[in-house]
């Protein structure tokens, strides 16, 4: 009969784990959900910066298209001070009389305050007239006085009535995540 050879160099190993080899498992798979949960998270919250960028380029636009218009209806093209009714040269107008002069339509505003009082949901037309679609995204303009020889540039305290050369304009937007965007400018008679 032939002995069994063993080889006593090598250990006989029982079959299972032994604690340290679990502890370091365990460790090891917490430091992968580390890293994976915030990935995760990304993924999940993707479309948030598309959003934003939407609503930031909605406000811009129209930023943009006021800011290149006339102060008033009776400044000329290209500016310049004038001695408007609205102006500091002369009394300034009501605020009930800033938006839209007569039957205007978006198309035809020609000056800052034509925009006072746009509100837009969902449905947007461009400064030709052009309707697009953005799904959940609100726009508002507001557009008033403010003395800027005595009160700060604060939108919640603009002047009705006197005398001024400045008028304070606010872009909003409201994102479909909630978020408000404003958009603050202000318009001399320059």
């Amino acid at each position: 009969m032939p002995a069994e050879i063993s080889n006593p160099k090598i250990p006989h190993r029982d079959q299972g784990f032994t604690l340290i080899e679990i502890v370091i498992t365990v460790v090891i798979l917490g430091a992968v959900a580390g890293i994976l949960v915030p990935f995760f998270n990304a993924i999940t919250h993707s479309a948030d910066p598309v959003t934003r960028e939407r609503a930031i380029s909605l406000g811009q636009a129209m930023m943009d298209e006021i800011m290149a218009k006339r102060w008033d209806e009776n400044t000329p093209m290209g500016g310049g001070p004038l001695n408007t009714a609205e102006s500091t040269r002369g009394t300034v107008a009501p605020a009930t009389t800033l938006g839209p002069d007569g039957t205007e339509s978006r198309i035809d505003y020609d000056d800052v305050d034509d925009y006072n009082n746009t509100n837009e949901v969902n449905n947007f037309t461009d400064q030709n007239g052009s309707p697009f679609t953005l799904t959940g995204y609100r726009r508002q303009v507001t557009v008033r006085y403010i003395a800027s020889n005595t009160s700060s540039i604060d939108q919640n305290t603009p002047t009705a009535a006197g005398t001024t050369d400045t008028k304070l304009v606010v872009v909003t937007i409201t994102s479909p995540l909630g978020e408000i965007f404003n958009f603050v400018a202000v318009a001399c008679n320059i």
